[in-house]
């Protein structure tokens, strides 16, 4: 299989969906490139992953979500802003409080448009929504970040691992980062807030390049 015949697999974070990716896939002309969709703005959900091999990519929970999939097809994983963790628990202190999760499933159910635009802001970026959002999908993301826990799948990892972070990240705390992914990730480092696929295009593209380069038959 060729460099660009092995297909790379985009997952969005909360909050956000596919378009999140615009920015780094229009650089990749000559990639095949699938985007999952957990269905936040959109009418249908897609979240099937391929049945033959690939690179999966993913920004914060799509991270997290695929670290937990451990999906055998995967020959390599792209994390940006990513986790194995997310809340805190007795023996992750770095983690995020799960009442600060709670406190949003509840607030979603009353004010779902203002709850995702607050996080969005926190998050850095003042983008319009890009559809109507969906209430019970954007608590079903919020569950995942309470309770899944992928710490186990990368130690060993099964793949080969690359992982760039943000060293100003107001979501995802450099010390949630770097105990999370203790057991099997190194982490490249770079000056930037949550949101590198849309911020740090040329370091998130070198970064897949690296994989596919690593990944080549």
């Amino acid at each position: 299989m060729t460099q660009s015949g092995i297909p790379l697999v985009f997952v969005h974070g909360w909050a956000f969906g596919p378009e999140i990716w615009a920015p780094i896939q229009r650089e990749l002309t000559d990639r095949v490139c699938i985007n999952l969709d957990f269905g936040y703005f959109s009418n249908e959900r897609h979240a099937e992953l391929p049945d033959r091999p690939f690179i999966a990519v993913g920004h914060s929970l799509g991270a997290l979500w695929l670290l937990d999939q451990a999906p055998e097809q995967c020959r390599g994983m792209v994390l940006f802003n990513g986790f194995a963790r997310f809340a805190a628990a007795a023996d992750f202190p770095e983690g995020i409080a799960p009442r600060i999760l709670t406190r949003m499933m509840r607030a979603l159910k009353s004010t779902p448009h203002a709850t995702v635009e607050d996080f969005r802001r926190r998050a850095g970026t003042d983008l319009p929504l890009p559809g109507t959002p969906r209430p019970e999908r954007l608590a079903t993301g919020l569950q995942h970040l309470q309770e899944l826990d992928a710490r186990q799948v990368i130690c060993p990892a099964r793949f080969a691992l690359y992982c760039l972070a943000g060293t100003q990240d107001p979501i995802t705390p450099p010390a949630l980062t770097r105990a999370s992914l203790a057991r099997g990730a190194s982490i490249d480092w770079v000056e930037g807030g949550h949101l590198l696929p849309l911020t740090h295009v040329p370091a998130c593209l070198n970064t897949i390049d690296r994989m596919m380069k690593r990944t080549l038959p």
